[in-house]
């Protein structure tokens, strides 16, 4: 269930106090790829001398939650009008690629916290410059903010541990290999029920505190900083079978859930459907829906609505020679999963009587734009 990542300084790395980090050799001397400069480092020290930012321990957390994926890091900051008060002012963001402008995100952060503003990061890589759920990279650790909420022993230990203000930890589980977004965003779902965190701290593009700068949000503005970081990793299919399931206070999908059947005969008749749907099952997705995604629904409810079998749809879905099919295929491994979820909402929406979606259309030229409409049929 876990496996280990070698990391230089052993099993364990625990970061010594904020008053022992001393300007002088550090983190230069360990790590050079992420040493900042003088006159940004100096910004940030405190009356006795001491560096707030543990530069080289932020950079092991990275470390620790991308491992060797490469993407773009968003950092994000903003000021808080007056202590206690939850809403920032003046944000900004600002992406940097990662791993090669590490050291460009630690600096950034230092000189955003030096100036009082809050500094944050996206609790996962990105695809693309904007942080949406939809330019979201896989996941090589899970997040769950816990706003006060301690993980039981009956869960998982954490493997990243971080103090975001006294008593308020972030948690993270690091992964033996990364997961789609979406299966990753359902576990983090679950591992905040299952302990009681924050109902808004586990979902795609959570931004969560960086080690070493401040929470302003607090009298004395603490120092954020890591309590743990351990060098073991979990195996995301164990996760997925010890984790409680979502109960129905906390899920918004109230269907039960479809799973692969046993048997999956020959592609049936499809002659019950529209031309456009046997058109959309052959060669997929060629622009009318916004995403592949809301393509592949349609099919499914398309075929419950004309009175399909699970058996039939999955394996229309599932066909290679089927157009529709490229999501599922390039899911790999995670394929499956994704194709549970997309038949088990197709199947609820047409059991709850409805008979066609209005998804938003593409981004089109203005003068072309128009509603599309998913028709059963």
């Amino acid at each position: 269930m876990i496996a280990s990542q070698g990391y230089q300084d052993g099993p364990c790395f625990t970061p010594p106090k904020a008053s022992t980090h001393r300007t002088e050799g550090f983190p230069a001397k360990r790590d050079p790829k992420i040493a900042c400069n003088e006159e940004t480092r100096s910004t940030m020290d405190s009356p006795d001398g001491s560096v707030l930012l543990g530069e080289f321990c932020a950079a092991h957390l990275l470390d620790h939650l991308f491992r060797v994926q490469r993407g773009l890091i968003c950092g994000f900051s903003g000021l808080r009008p007056v202590v206690g008060d939850k809403k920032l002012i003046g944000t900004r963001s600002a992406y940097f690629a990662y791993p090669d402008e590490l050291c460009m995100v630690l600096e950034w952060w230092l000189k955003e916290a030096a100036h009082g503003r809050e500094a944050y990061f996206c609790g996962h890589l990105l695809t693309e410059r904007r942080r949406v759920k939809e330019n979201a990279a896989p996941l090589s650790a899970l997040y769950v903010d816990g706003d006060g909420a301690k993980v039981s022993p009956a869960l998982l230990a954490p493997t990243a541990t971080v103090e975001s203000s006294p008593g308020r930890e972030h948690f993270y589980w690091g992964l033996t290999e990364p997961v789609t977004p979406q299966f990753g965003e359902l576990l983090n779902r679950r591992l905040a029920l299952a302990m009681g965190a924050d109902k808004a701290g586990w979902d795609l593009t959570q931004l969560l505190r960086p080690p070493g700068t401040r929470n302003y949000k607090y009298a004395g503005a603490p120092i954020v900083r890591i309590l743990e970081l351990r060098d073991e990793r979990y195996d995301p299919m164990e996760l997925d079978r010890l984790l409680p399931p979502l109960s129905q206070e906390g899920s918004k999908e109230r269907a039960p859930k479809v799973c692969r059947p046993k048997d999956i005969g020959p592609t049936p008749d499809l002659s019950r459907l529209s031309h456009r749907m046997r058109t959309l099952i052959r060669y997929g997705n060629r622009g009318d829906y916004p995403s592949r995604s809301e393509a592949d629904i349609a099919v499914c409810v398309a075929m419950f609505a004309a009175g399909y079998e699970v058996a039939e749809v999955w394996t229309v879905m599932t066909d290679r020679t089927n157009g529709i099919s490229a999501k599922f295929a390039e899911k790999g491994r995670d394929g499956e999963r994704y194709l549970e979820v997309t038949i088990s909402k197709a199947q609820a929406y047409v059991k709850s009587g409805r008979r066609r979606i209005r998804v938003k259309p593409p981004k089109v030229d203005p003068v072309t734009r128009r509603k599309v409409v998913i028709r059963v049929g």
